[in-house]
């Protein structure tokens, strides 16, 4: 039998390489898995196991469940693209980027298909923060944080263990989609921490060029698409963002939000589809470069 591996492997094969998303989706696995061996060093830009501990023997859910070790197959599914804008005036006016994410969210909450949301807020002069929003009122505090600099997978874990939710949205790069997607493959056939397989009903994908941190650089998706419903700017006019609908729940989620009258929309324009095309061929093309790149 195979030897198992661990977060040491993890270490070697993907921090050390410059591959890591920094998606948190390590940590918050060690962590429901009630060990919480692992976190995030945000000054290193890498997950980091505590002083003198070492993996479990047959643990390594950590290495496992990385978006980065092995690729993943993509669903298919609905792919509907909109150009939207809020509707609701608090949202729009406290939100510069348009707030479709947070009525998207605030729509979800309204219409309990969820009982919280994970979302990321900017701190002046500190890490961008993970947190739990269950009203309109949180989504709007949180609005507009920079989710590139954050974690955002560690927020399942407070939302089951610090919030008692069991029924969550979360919003996130696409690496961070891709790596909920892992954990879902993984626990399914294997630990299933704390169930949650269940927990994250809604996915929201924010468009990501990240070419700045190494791990981004691999990357091969623009949009999302491991997401339920991914939101951007590209493609659209000022004011107005871009909602990719990729899966049926993600297509109820968006519906609601039009009939709760949370957001307008209307069809994308195709040069804005060509667009959002061409970009994501792109992003792929490069990230295959820069896989093999490092191979030589």
């Amino acid at each position: 039998m195979e030897e198992r591996k661990d977060f040491s492997d993890l270490e070697r094969e993907v921090i050390d390489k410059g591959k890591c998303a920094l998606c948190g989706g390590c940590v918050t696995t060690c962590r429901l898995l009630d060990l919480g061996y692992l976190s995030m060093d945000f000054s290193a830009e890498r997950p980091v196991i505590g002083e003198g501990l070492q993996c479990p023997v047959n643990c390594g859910y950590c290495y496992y469940q990385c978006p980065r070790v092995e690729k993943l197959e993509l669903r298919e599914g609905v792919e509907e693209i909109y150009e939207v804008v809020s509707k609701d005036e608090e949202i729009k006016n406290a939100c510069s980027d348009g707030g479709v994410v947070t009525s998207l969210l605030a729509s979800a909450l309204a219409d309990a298909l969820v009982e919280g949301a994970v979302t990321v807020a900017d701190k002046e002069g500190a890490m961008p923060e993970v947190r739990i929003a269950m009203n309109k009122a949180g989504l709007i505090e949180s609005a507009g944080g920079t989710y590139e600099s954050a974690a955002a997978l560690t927020g399942i874990a407070d939302a089951i263990l610090n919030y008692g939710l069991w029924s969550v949205a979360i919003v996130g790069t696409p690496c961070q989609m891709a790596a909920y997607e892992k954990m879902l493959v993984v626990g399914r056939s294997t630990h299933n921490a704390h169930n949650f397989s269940s927990v994250v009903r809604l996915r929201v994908g924010l468009f990501c060029e990240g070419k700045e941190r190494d791990g981004c650089k691999i990357c091969e998706d623009l949009t999302g698409r491991f997401s339920d419903l991914s939101v951007g700017s590209i493609g659209s006019p000022a004011g107005a963002s871009t909602v990719i609908v990729h899966t049926d729940f993600g297509k109820e989620v968006f519906e609601s939000a039009r009939q709760w009258d949370f957001i307008d929309a209307k069809s994308l324009d195709p040069a804005g589809v060509d667009l959002i095309r061409q970009m994501q061929k792109e992003k792929k093309e490069a990230g295959k470069a820069e896989k093999e790149r490092r191979k030589k």
